[in-house]
């Protein structure tokens, strides 16, 4: 999540417009059939974290070892180059077998017809055994679409030690988050303690999709949403009283001068701020500066009770690939021994139940059970798993950067609305994609 630049948001974004003002109707290949006819596959993966990448590349040399049937190349493309990369492919129906591709950004090319479900290629135990949030956010149109390695979750990381010192609890469940009201009162008690800056929101990953994966857990905290439940429209829910709520608190901070802007990516680390928003990947830094000092609470809850996001890099297979021969390769990478390995060299949560749950730092007692528990209770929430998302996001992220910089939160929410709904309308609701026998 936390490695989406602008630059990568606007190349997504982009691919929207492939589609806008006209309506396809693809019809979806079926997925798998239980017959390989395809013996060469091509997979692409964004060239991104330098231990990803090796896992991915062993796992491609173990595969090919492993069997006769299908064998695997791969392509290494720098992951700021990767969405542009995956949309000239899709423009030109040259998409490879496999790819892989960030959670939500996967329906528009799932609605144009460039990919297929992969639900008729998991066995019913793997499918059970999979995180409820993978299976929700690779779903669109009643089938799954992507299937990911591992998850992801936020929270706050918090300095023992000064929540003490002003008398605040620790939460150690969803249940037990801080209401808004007791965390605005708590960096007022951290300034008057002597942190000027207490609260880090890495302001420093700046405009992007992080501030969607970061803030619409805020949104939906309050009890609304981006999007109506059938994302016919945004318009009422995104500019909803709650969603100004809770982006006015959000304000208050900055205004306030309770953010560090984190310039140096250092303001927890060197004790500038004792709260940092953000994800499971700060662990390691974060316990290595401070030990058992170190504590991870959830989001705090503005009205609806605590929520998170959730989401990460996923495995697609083209539309016109044998979805057998693809789903041979990805299969192989969700086997419990090999998604140990990427997960933890992602830094990052297991995508199956029974995989997270033996894990040392993400089972019982971890340091990091609150991020499985919230998956796996119901505390999180996907981004739009629809073909819209592209540019929900584009429109939320630059809303948040505007309300940031001081504009008027409902106005700003307002223009977020309307931008949406005239892509929603631009596209004639997105039909949902047809499905062959």
């Amino acid at each position: 999540m936390r490695r989406i630049s602008i630059a990568l948001l606007i190349a997504i974004v982009g691919a929207g417009a492939i589609w806008a003002g006209g309506q396809p109707e693809p019809t979806v290949a079926p997925g798998c059939d239980g017959e390989i006819t395809q013996s060469e596959i091509e997979i692409w993966w964004h060239e991104g974290a330098e231990a990803e990448v090796r896992v991915v590349e062993e796992f491609v040399e173990e595969f090919n070892a492993s069997q006769n049937d299908v064998t695997a190349s791969l392509t290494l493309i720098p992951e700021a180059d990767y969405a542009e990369a995956l949309r000239g492919a899709a423009a030109a129906g040259d998409l490879p077998d496999v790819v892989d591709t960030d959670a939500s950004f996967a329906f528009s090319y799932a609605w144009a017809g460039d990919l297929q479900p992969v639900d008729t290629c998991m066995s019913p135990e793997l499918q059970d055994d999979l995180l409820s949030s993978i299976v929700q956010q690779g779903t669109y149109a009643d089938r799954i679409w992507a299937v990911g390695m591992f998850d992801s979750g936020l929270g706050q990381y918090v300095y023992r030690p000064a929540l003490e010192e002003i008398g605040a609890r620790i939460p150690e469940h969803p249940e037990e988050a801080w209401t808004i009201e007791e965390f605005n009162d708590i960096l007022a008690d951290l300034r008057e303690a002597g942190w000027e800056q207490p609260l880090d929101v890495k302001q420093n990953y700046g405009l992007g999709e992080y501030y969607s994966y970061l803030y619409m857990p805020f949104v939906w905290s309050a009890g609304t949403d981006v999007l109506a439940s059938d994302f016919s429209q945004s318009d009422g829910y995104l500019n909803s009283d709650p969603a100004v709520d809770a982006l006015t608190h959000k304000q208050m901070w900055h205004e306030e001068g309770y953010v560090d802007a984190n310039e140096d990516d250092a303001a927890f680390i060197e004790g500038r701020s004792v709260i940092s928003m953000v994800g499971h990947w700060e662990y390691t830094r974060y316990k290595d500066a401070f030990g058992d000092d170190l504590a991870v609470v959830p989001l705090p809850d503005f009205g609806a009770g605590t929520r998170s996001g959730q989401g990460s890099w996923q495995w697609a297979v083209n539309a016109d690939s044998d979805a057998d021969a693809a789903w041979k390769f990805i299969e192989f990478t969700l086997e419990p021994e090999r998604m140990t390995r990427m997960a933890d060299a992602a830094g990052a949560l297991p995508a199956r139940s029974s995989v997270a749950e033996d894990h040392d730092l993400w089972g019982p007692g971890g340091d990091l059970e609150l991020f499985r528990i919230q998956l796996e209770e119901g505390y999180t929430v996907p981004r739009p798993p629809h073909p819209v998302y592209a540019t929900v996001s584009s429109a939320f992220n630059q809303a948040v950067h505007d309300i940031i910089d001081g504009a008027d939160v409902r106005q700003a929410l307002d223009r977020a609305a309307a931008e949406i709904d005239a892509d929603i309308e631009a596209n004639e609701g997105y039909p949902e994609p047809q499905f062959a026998d």
